[in-house]
């Protein structure tokens, strides 16, 4: 659909009543951990002051719901990372790994101090669920001083890694649940290796997920410690009681490359 029918549909969406809108919130305080098969049936729910709209429907793409993993990324950069991205210092850019609904996006882009964020994902998600769930938010996230942009990234496309790239080198990469088939691994690694800004000693990749596959988990890590130090966060400082099934690596490059490293 065009721009303008997208805007359209997403402001007749916003306009609904947000009492007939299951709040994220809500359903963890009454359901627990129960609370995401709620949310993962439900066509929108209220996240704080965002509205999210999902597809649980889509078949050719696992990005149509929030998945758990977006819930903990979320809740620990806010609570943990206060110093990294909170920072008053301008001028450092965010970059998102399969976006899918957008949720963890708009978050960096409403409460965090980046210049610029960027969501990707393979343009059938951001045609389903991700652009629409953007122009349904300018409005909560509109005070940000942070630009936002939405761009196709499929991680075996060169031309799509390329445009990326372009509004790069990135502060902060993240991604969530991007870890279910070992053949996309090498893929993944790849966008981050050419997107994390090797001249920020602060530069740091997020990862968070749940062992979906087992044999993806293991080659992930193996891949990751050839260029990166990887750290899993202790499961206390995690503290996502909705669900404890959640794992967050931190990468950072193993040794400063030969050009003058700033912050």
């Amino acid at each position: 659909p065009s721009t303008s029918r997208r805007r359209r549909l997403a402001m007749s969406r916003t306009n609904q009543s947000r009492a007939s809108i299951p709040s994220y919130a809500e359903l963890v305080q009454t359901h627990g951990a129960d609370a995401f098969f709620e949310l993962a049936n439900a066509p929108k729910f209220a996240f704080e002051n965002l509205v999210l709209a999902q597809d649980a429907n889509a078949r050719e793409h696992c990005g149509g719901i929030v998945w758990e993993s977006a819930f903990c990324l979320a809740k620990y950069l806010r609570e943990r990372s206060v110093g990294l991205v909170r920072s008053s210092k301008r001028g450092k850019k965010a970059l998102e790994v399969g976006c899918g609904c957008g949720l963890l996006g708009l978050v960096l882009a409403r409460d965090f101090a980046f210049d610029e964020v960027v969501m990707t994902d393979q343009s059938r998600v951001l045609e389903n669920v991700t652009r629409e769930n953007v122009e349904m938010n300018r409005k909560e996230i509109g005070g940000a001083a942070t630009a936002l942009h939405v761009m196709a990234l499929d991680w075996e496309v060169e031309e799509e890694l390329k445009a990326v790239n372009e509004r790069g080198p990135f502060d902060v990469v993240v991604g969530t649940d991007v870890l279910f088939s070992v053949h996309l691994v090498a893929p993944l690694l790849r966008v981050i290796e050419r997107t994390l800004s090797d001249t920020r000693k602060s530069a740091v990749c997020y990862i968070c997920v749940q062992r979906r596959s087992p044999d993806a988990h293991d080659e992930f890590l193996r891949l990751a410690g050839e260029k990166f130090a990887v750290v899993a966060v202790e499961k206390a400082l995690v503290a996502f009681s909705e669900d404890d099934e959640c794992e967050i690596f931190e990468l950072r490059w193993k040794r400063a490359k030969k050009r003058k490293s700033v912050d």
